[in-house]
């Protein structure tokens, strides 16, 4: 058998197949199509049942009979790491009921899997999620986009805030030390990383970093500042809309976190519109009608915004060392990275 790393990636996801099929052989489901969605990293697809019987209470939320399979990328989060997604996913629907994806249980009441294929290396977690209706806004963005998804987030941090995950498992920080020295993802850590990066990226970076430590040092990391975060959702990626409500979806880079470092990425994608100050002032609107966000953390959310710049940076120089055919590409992340930065360091304080 021709080894899996030789294959082309159409041979890459035929094997993979196979651990898409072994994963719902741990389901009680009768699947009538197993629709490949994407691979970036994780390989998704789409289960529809055959018989998904009657309309459920939530099918305003979920689509009946759709679920979404995910194979994980071995390496990039800890069989923890993903319990603990999960685990939180499900206490969100319990809980809060938020509109979010609930994982379904195996039969053995897991919500985690673990399985192999022959040809494929190593083991692979997966899980199998509800299928949340809604659909990404592309075009005709406006600030009620961002309040709805400023509600979205109040949820999401006000339970974070009061839930104490199960023992044993644990997540990516985004801290000091998880920002800008361990490893994000790339294999390398953030601390060589720097090395890496242009030069005259360097002391801007490093203007950065200084102050984000010293405002992480004066808020200390209790509850009222951190607790687990989603660390990627955005109008433009993640949230899904139906009828005016916002929908996360791919918790797969959570982890914990500041609030305010959450909704800092949910703008970076929009930081650089002329109506970036309407869009920001109606995320956090429409995050204060459910839940109090201090003046002097709203005061920090641009460098948190550009905190996280730095980070993008430094996974990219290490991403550029270790695979030097995509430098071109994760250069040109970087170029955007420093321009916010310099523009943020040019502003009064």
């Amino acid at each position: 058998m021709k080894p899996f790393e030789k294959l082309t990636d159409r041979g890459r996801l035929r094997r993979i197949r196979h651990l898409a099929q072994a994963a719902l052989d741990e389901y009680d489901l009768g699947v009538r199509q197993v629709r490949f969605l994407r691979h970036a990293g994780n390989t998704v697809f789409r289960i529809v049942e055959a018989n998904p019987g009657p309309a459920r209470e939530d099918s305003e939320l979920f689509a009946d009979g759709e679920y979404l399979l995910r194979i994980c990328q071995p390496g990039y989060q800890t069989t923890g790491a993903i319990a603990l997604e999960m685990e939180w996913l499900a206490a969100l629907r319990r809980d809060a009921g938020a509109p979010v994806p609930e994982p379904v249980p195996a039969r053995n009441g897991r919500l985690l899997t673990t399985v192999t294929a022959a040809g494929v290396p190593g083991p692979r977690d997966s899980s199998l999620l509800r299928w949340v209706k809604g659909r990404l806004v592309t075009r005709g963005i406006r600030p009620e986009h961002y309040r709805a998804q400023g509600r979205l987030m109040a949820v999401l941090h006000d339970h974070a805030g009061q839930w104490r995950p199960p023992e044993g498992h644990a997540k990516r920080r985004y801290d000091w030390n998880g920002l800008f020295r361990d490893d994000g993802g790339s294999g390398l850590p953030a601390s060589e990383a720097w090395a890496f990066l242009p030069p005259f990226y360097v002391k801007p970076f490093e203007a950065v970093a200084g102050r984000v430590r010293q405002v992480m040092d004066e808020w200390g990391d209790g509850p009222e500042v951190c607790g687990l975060i989603h660390a990627d959702l955005g109008v433009d990626s993640n949230v899904l809309f139906w009828k005016g409500e916002a929908r996360a979806i791919d918790f797969d880079d959570s982890g914990i976190g500041y609030w305010i470092y959450d909704l800092a990425i949910a703008l970076e994608h929009c930081c650089e519109e002329e109506a970036y100050p309407e869009y920001r002032d109606a995320l956090l609107d429409g995050y204060s009608e459910t839940r109090p966000l201090p003046k002097e953390h709203t005061e920090h959310l641009e460098l948190f915004l550009v905190a996280f710049q730095v980070y993008l940076s430094l996974w990219a120089a290490a991403m550029a060392h270790l695979y030097p055919a995509h430098r071109d590409v994760l250069f040109k992340r970087m170029e955007r990275a420093a321009r916010l930065v310099r523009h943020y360091l040019a502003e009064p304080q």
